[in-house]
C-alpha cells in the first residue's frame, strides 16, 4: 500500500517567507517608535528652551525697568544655573530704525486733490511743512525712545548648535522729547 503525503505542516520556504514578513513589520514598528521617542525628546527640549528664554526675558524686564538706555550694556552673555548649565544665553539691545515718513504728508496732499485757488495751495504747502516737521519730531522721539531687546538661547544638539530667539521692545517713556530734531 502506498502512503499519501498530506500537507499538515509548513515547508521551509513558507516559514522563511513568514519570518521575512514579520521582520519587515517589526523593523517598521521599531523605526516608528524610535522616531516617536526622538520627537518627544525634541519637544521636551524646545519646551525647556522656551521656558528658559521667557525666564531670561522676565529677568531682563526686571533689570531694565526704570533705567535709561545708556545704563544698559548693548550685549551681555551668560549660562543658566543648574540643571540647565548646557544652555547659554545672549542678550542684545539695539536701536530700532524707523522708516523715513517725511514723504507721507506730500503723498496725502497729492491723494486728497486740490483746488485751483492759490490761497489753498499756500495753505497746503504750510500744512505739508507742518506735517513734515511733526513727522521728523515724532520719528526722532520714537527712535530714541524704543529699543529692541533680543534674547537668544543656545544649546548643543549632537554636533550642531541650536538657537532659539525671542525679541521684545523696550520703551523708555521718560526719554527726552525734543521739538527741534
Amino acid at each position: 500500500m502506498r502512503r499519501i503525503l498530506r500537507g499538515d505542516g509548513f515547508t521551509l520556504l513558507e516559514v522563511m517567507i513568514a519570518m521575512a514578513i514579520m521582520l519587515v513589520a517589526f523593523s517598521s514598528i521599531l523605526a516608528i517608535q524610535s522616531s516617536s521617542m526622538s520627537s518627544a525628546l525634541k519637544s521636551r527640549q524646545i519646551h525647556e528652551v522656551s521656558m528658559l528664554a521667557r525666564w531670561a526675558i522676565a529677568q531682563t524686564e526686571v533689570e531694565i525697568s526704570g533705567k535709561k538706555f545708556d545704563e544698559m550694556s548693548e550685549e551681555l552673555s551668560g549660562t543658566f544655573d543648574e540643571p540647565y548649565q548646557d544652555y547659554s544665553w545672549t542678550r542684545k539691545i539695539k536701536e530700532v530704525k524707523l522708516p523715513n515718513l517725511q514723504g507721507l504728508s506730500k503723498a496725502a496732499n497729492a491723494a486728497g486733490g486740490g483746488s485751483d485757488a492759490s490761497s489753498s495751495k499756500d495753505e497746503e504747502e504750510k500744512n505739508s511743512a507742518i506735517m513734515e516737521q511733526m513727522t521728523k519730531v515724532i520719528t526722532n522721539f520714537l527712535s530714541k525712545a524704543v529699543r529692541q531687546v533680543t534674547m537668544t538661547v543656545k544649546w548643543k544638539r549632537g554636533a550642531f548648535e541650536q538657537n532659539y530667539e525671542v525679541a521684545m521692545y523696550w520703551v523708555d517713556l521718560n526719554s527726552d522729547f525734543q521739538i527741534n530734531p
